[in-house]
């Protein structure tokens, strides 16, 4: 019987022999922010006057929003990256593809436009390569270490991936930041069936993190919640996913029937012997659909209202069963974590606080987007150094660090570093 990592290697070698070697590949980036903007057109006007044999490939967004929409050409391992490029001269692109297949001399390739720090700026984990894959191609997550951290995971205990994930400090980062892990152990103690929520909700206005992954890494967020499955005891997972977040539960879906076809998912996943079914569920609508049991009461198709705690969802939650809930950029950390190690997500924060956090930055500033940084950033790192500050010689009035709907901080406050539940003073 395989091991899961020789079961993953056959993955990776079929994935292999099926994608072209250096390809002359066109990489559109587009995501539910690009589509705004006219990346649709975009899109349209490449494939159609683009030559034969150049790949067109609508990626997700890699969060820099403000310069999208993105076009990212690559061709014999050299890269020229477009920004807010326009139907109009995607139409030049395409022409400039043209001669590059006969002649693609550095004369004759699309030029592309200067880069800033506003990615550079970053410490990347969870977003890690959004932008630059096919998010509906399981072959390519694969080949980029995709999945290695579950099969590491599956040749563990249950147990000690538990304690792995615990050494690492990775906290909930839906807002609570309860520790993982702790989700995880308690879950264990329990014989009954156990339920495992992603909350994919995000109904809060201005937040617009958990779609990012979704959109652009579904197979990463797959992969975090097979592990947090397999460490909790869950048979059953249930991907929640906003009512209106469309593409992203299409993307979502993809990943999925393709964890199925692959031996990802079932009855027994990687030959491990552990199974586990996921399907989506979408939201009722809403942002209080948020909260983690109007989420369960939404489920069972009760009304979307909180329930009265105790009991936890952990004790009794979807159907009265032990529930194990996650915020998606939670469990897409999981697979760095097990595949690099505890002390390496550990290692990337600062002040005790681990790992990263990805901030949702918009309002008044030049560079709105998705950003990632470590634990312990400050918050005039985020607005003014990857953010450009809100620019046109204004300044700041307040900001608020948790959505609209949380306390606003005065711009005395701008050296305040990021912290899970709190601000350090």
């Amino acid at each position: 019987m395989p091991s899961p990592a020789g079961s993953l290697r056959s993955l990776v070698d079929a994935a292999q022999s099926r994608l072209r070697g250096g390809s002359y590949r066109t990489v559109v980036q587009v995501g539910h922010c690009s589509l705004a903007v006219g990346a649709g057109e975009v899109v349209d006007a490449v494939r159609t006057a683009a030559p034969s044999g150049v790949d067109v490939v609508v990626a997700g967004c890699d969060g820099a929003c403000h310069d999208a929409p993105k076009v990212i050409v690559t061709h014999d391992g050299d890269e020229s990256v477009l920004t807010r490029v326009d139907a109009a001269s995607a139409v030049e692109l395409a022409a400039s593809l043209k001669q590059c297949r006969s002649d693609c001399s550095a004369s004759s390739r699309p030029q592309g436009t200067a880069t800033n720090d506003y990615l550079s700026g970053q410490r990347r984990v969870v977003l890690d390569g959004v932008g630059e894959v096919d998010p509906v191609s399981l072959d390519e997550y694969l080949l980029r270490d995709g999945y290695t951290g579950l099969a590491k995971a599956l040749s563990m205990t249950p147990e000690a991936v538990i304690d792995e994930v615990k050494e690492s400090g990775l906290r909930g980062r839906g807002g609570a930041y309860f520790p993982a892990a702790i989700k995880w152990e308690s879950a264990r103690k329990f014989t009954a069936p156990t339920y495992l929520v992603v909350n994919c909700e995000e109904g809060e206005p201005g937040i617009f993190k958990d779609r990012h992954i979704m959109e652009g890494m579904p197979h990463r967020l797959l992969e975090g919640t097979i592990i947090a499955a397999y460490a909790s005891g869950a048979g059953s997972a249930y991907a929640y996913v906003n009512a209106e977040a469309d593409l992203s539960a299409a993307r979502l879906q993809t990943a999925i029937d393709q964890a199925y076809e692959c031996g990802l998912l079932g009855e027994d996943v990687l030959g491990s012997g552990f199974g586990l079914e996921i399907e989506i569920r979408r939201g009722a609508g809403g942002y209080v659909c948020g909260d983690e049991t109007t989420l369960l009461n939404t489920m069972e198709g009760y009304r979307r209202e909180p329930r009265i705690k105790p009991p936890l969802p952990i004790e009794s939650g979807l159907w009265g069963k032990p529930t194990v809930i996650n915020n998606a950029e939670t469990l897409a950390s999981a697979p760095f974590i097990m595949a690099e190690g505890a002390s390496a997500f550990a290692g990337i924060g600062a002040n005790g606080d681990a790992g990263t956090k990805i901030i949702s930055l918009s309002g008044s500033v030049r560079r709105a987007g998705l950003v990632e940084v470590p634990m312990g950033t400050t918050l005039r790192e985020i607005i003014y150094g990857l953010g450009g500050g809100p620019g046109d010689g204004r300044g700041i009035a307040a900001m608020a660090v948790g959505g609209p709907s949380s306390g606003v901080l005065p711009a005395s406050m701008l050296d305040t570093p990021i912290a899970p539940g709190q601000l350090h003073e």
